[in-house]
């Protein structure tokens, strides 16, 4: 791996749309910040990145650009996400929308928005951040839209500001999104959310647009069902009691027993739910939705799309700095977790322009080849032979030995 001479201008040509949201200054720092932490073998921190470029500012200057730059990168994550949906446009595909938070920990105490919660994939309690994100799936492919850092009322009490739930964040992020009336028509979007989501703010807005909101119901939720009121617990024993033949549907390689009802929800108004239950195991699920008109084998692939987000958290934990920042002021930290994703989005860029470059389509299975780890590796490859030609470009006249020791001192000591 080289230290990155300037940016290539395969990436330029991609990027050169976001442009329009910086001024020049602003510019070089985004374009350097964002290649940085797709092809830095060091901790995907500040420190880190800039370890690998040559070119530039001083570290103090990319933190002051990061600083005042949170909103901006909201807007460009945002714009890149319906630039790359567009990209992949196709008549008569179904359009996910899929909500969630996760949780970042942290071992600063003065970190500005960290907070003592209780992790429910670690079963204890931790100090950290928790971040609000919106990812669209569309033809299998995950396109980052939003993330937003929950602050707690302690926190927005102490920083004068307004005090939102999770799910009033979500409710914004989902009506900043507006699809397109083909798409709603033709295709259909679904808003997918665990149960937690499932709000009457959410509900009325995706009745109003005419999505189709796909969630779960805790056991403790009510429901009136035939005039008759009762939590979901009663409803599943009442109708997967006994040897009473259900009806069974397939979905992938696995069989359920299932049973569908509409009912009113309290505080989620008329519903249809869908409870399920394995033939290998006696747990019954209820999915709902508030489009009665869904049919079952809709609704339960609908739902089953939600564990993409899941996915998408572990490989940008893991590959994409989301929890590596070390940042201290809050606006820093919300620009650094906003690049993680809108990288996400120039990694699935770079592999559309490649696809279509050497003249293939963008069929389901040339889509099912889009790796992050793969088109990291392609990144560096593409930084690299750039390197090496900005380096000859340069020394076109001097001699095959002052060049080879040139690019000696290129290689970055990693």
């Amino acid at each position: 791996m080289f230290k990155l001479q300037r940016v290539p201008l395969q990436i330029e040509l991609l990027l050169i749309e976001l442009q329009q949201f910086y001024n020049d200054y602003q510019w070089l720092h985004f374009k350097s910040i964002l290649l940085a932490m797709l092809v830095t073998p060091y901790k995907t921190t500040l420190n880190g990145m800039v370890k690998v470029l040559s070119f530039g500012s001083h570290r103090s200057k990319h933190n002051e650009f990061l600083n005042n730059c949170s909103s901006i990168m909201s807007k460009v994550l945002k714009f890149y996400a319906m630039l790359i949906l567009q990209l992949l446009k196709k008549r008569g595909e179904a359009l996910y929308f899929i909500f969630d938070d996760t949780s970042n920990k942290k071992r600063g105490k003065h970190v500005i928005a960290a907070f003592k919660f209780f992790d429910h994939t670690s079963k204890q309690y931790i100090w950290g951040h928790q971040l609000v994100c919106a990812v669209i799936e569309y033809r299998d492919i995950v396109i980052p839209y939003a993330i937003e850092i929950y602050t707690s009322k302690k926190e927005a009490r102490t920083r004068g500001c307004i005090f939102k739930k999770k799910t009033e964040i979500a409710s914004e992020i989902l009506d900043s999104f507006e699809a397109d009336e083909n798409q709603t028509i033709n295709g259909g979007v679904y808003i997918l959310a665990d149960t937690y989501y499932a709000s009457p703010m959410i509900m009325k807005l995706c009745r109003t647009r005419q999505y189709s909101f796909v969630s779960m119901l805790k056991t403790n939720r009510v429901l009136t069902v035939k005039n008759e009121q009762m939590n979901v617990s009663s409803y599943t024993k009442r109708y997967f009691k006994g040897k009473k033949k259900k009806r069974i549907i397939r979905i992938g390689k696995k069989k359920y027993q299932v049973h569908s009802e509409k009912v009113i929800l309290k505080s989620g108004g008329a519903v249809k739910i869908v409870c399920t239950r394995s033939l290998s195991h006696y747990t019954v699920k209820t999915i709902f939705t508030t489009n009665t008109a869904l049919p079952i084998e809709s609704i339960l692939i609908a739902y089953s799309k939600r564990w993409s987000i899941e996915v998408f958290f572990k490989m940008s934990k893991q590959h994409l700095g989301l929890r590596a920042y070390q940042n201290v002021n809050l606006p820093a930290i919300e620009s650094l977790v906003r690049m993680s994703l809108i990288s996400y989005n120039l990694l699935t860029h770079v592999f559309i322009a490649e696809k279509r470059a050497q003249g293939k389509k963008l069929t389901k299975k040339n889509l099912a080849l889009f790796s992050v780890l793969s088109m990291k590796d392609r990144l560096r490859q593409i930084a690299t032979i750039d390197s090496i030609e900005y380096c000859l470009e340069r020394n076109i006249n001097k001699s095959k030995n002052k060049v080879i020791n040139e690019i000696k001192q290129m290689v970055l000591a990693a």
